[in-house]
């Protein structure tokens, strides 16, 4: 039994486990399949050694095979009805750890989101800031432009008070 290969499938229904909860147990473990390089297609079924199989039958509590439960009949109903509690409760807590994962991986993305959002309003922001201030810069140097025409004119003007009749048609 020590060179059996072990599928998913076939450790799913060994332990009588759903495959996908198989899966989380082999990811926690960090338990490499045996042929992950060797495979052509990506789509062939991962393969696990007999030692895999052990550890994972650990981790589950199992303490011997499902056939070997099948010929046998337990004499302690307590420690099956505690086992089972405790497989209960693992199980409901990979359930809750899975859910809370699931909600703070949508809240991840969600500040990910509104991070991103405040990051344009912020661009938006200085572009337009930007755009005032150059507006402010001309319509300041137009301003002086016509005071200073303006005083110009205001010269002429006294200039031209001072001046008398015909001095005003003379050419300068």
């Amino acid at each position: 039994m020590e060179d059996k290969v072990y599928t998913l499938l076939d450790l799913a229904e060994e332990f009588g486990k759903d495959k996908q909860f198989i899966r989380r147990r082999i990811s926690r473990l960090k338990l490499r399949a045996i042929n992950k390089d060797s495979r052509e297609h990506i789509n062939e079924p991962l393969e696990y050694d007999h030692q895999a199989f052990l550890k994972l039958s650990e981790e589950l509590g199992v303490s011997k095979f499902k056939k070997d439960k099948a010929n046998e009949t337990r004499d302690d109903t307590r420690s099956d009805t505690h086992e089972t509690r405790d497989d209960t409760q693992k199980l409901s807590d990979d359930i809750n750890k899975d859910k809370v994962i699931e909600v703070l991986e949508r809240e991840l993305e969600h500040s990910k989101d509104k991070l991103r959002k405040s990051e344009e309003e912020k661009e938006t922001l200085m572009r337009l800031l930007d755009q005032q201030q150059r507006l402010s810069l001309q319509a300041n140097q137009k301003i002086e432009i016509l005071e200073s025409k303006d005083q110009e004119i205001k010269e002429e003007i006294k200039d031209g008070e001072k001046k008398k009749w015909w001095q005003i048609f003379k050419k300068v």
